[in-house]
């Protein structure tokens, strides 16, 4: 598989096997993702890699957060309610897409609950890694954290694997802390989850258009 080749054929993926990830597995796609490249080379991010009873612990906590209504709280801006137009339209034309794929209708609250909690189940993937930064450092960071979480995307479709990459459960990060004893000092980025993909499943099949290279480049000589 070429680099070109694997940038597009990620995507996110919604539905994996029921098949445990080996730890040397995992080891040796950290192995290499470490060589991501950051900002003076400050290495920022901290990955908790979560299976099992730990896992399951942290996605209840979440599902019990959204089912009860509990306020989302990031570490960060999430967003802002001034973005541009085009940028409004892309998120809602996602959106659209997901839902009409799903057939689902987002005026159904409990078809709509059940398909935000997908999320905070982690898709029921068998691994679910949290990226986390010091809070105490400049935004540029998130950049690097950034590129690690591509990083680590493109690399999972070498062993085989899949990942979904979400910034939603950073929305319960004081419950994610409290879960997990993290300390107040980190900010809790955003979550992958990670495993082996069920190609069978309807929703895997689901793939999101792109803007062309016109739309967002421009060449100055």
């Amino acid at each position: 598989m070429t680099v070109s080749e694997a940038i597009k054929l990620r995507k996110s993926t919604r539905a994996f096997l029921d098949k445990p990830v080996d730890k040397e597995i995992l080891y040796k796609l950290f192995d290499i993702a470490r060589f991501a490249p950051s900002g003076h080379n400050v290495q920022p991010w901290e990955i908790l890699v979560l299976t099992g009873k730990t896992k399951k612990q942290l996605s209840d906590a979440l599902v019990e957060a959204v089912k009860s209504g509990v306020e989302r709280q990031y570490d960060y801006i999430y967003e802002v309610k001034d973005m541009p137009q085009y940028i409004k339209d892309r998120r809602k034309a996602c959106n659209t897409r997901v839902f009409e794929f799903k057939n689902l209708d987002p005026k159904d609250k409990v078809a709509l609950q059940e398909h935000i909690l997908e999320n905070f189940r982690f898709f029921n993937a068998p691994v679910e890694l949290l990226l986390l930064r010091e809070k105490n450092l400049g935004e540029n960071t998130f950049i690097d954290i950034g590129i690690m979480a591509q990083t680590i995307a493109l690399l999972a479709l070498e062993f085989g694997l899949a990942t979904c990459l979400k910034t939603s459960i950073a929305a319960y990060a004081p419950i994610i802390k409290k879960t997990l004893n993290i300390p107040d000092t980190k900010i809790v980025v955003m979550g992958i989850s990670l495993g082996y993909p069920d190609n069978n499943a309807y929703i895997n099949k689901l793939t999101m258009d792109r803007i062309a290279v016109e739309d967002f480049v421009t060449f100055y000589d």
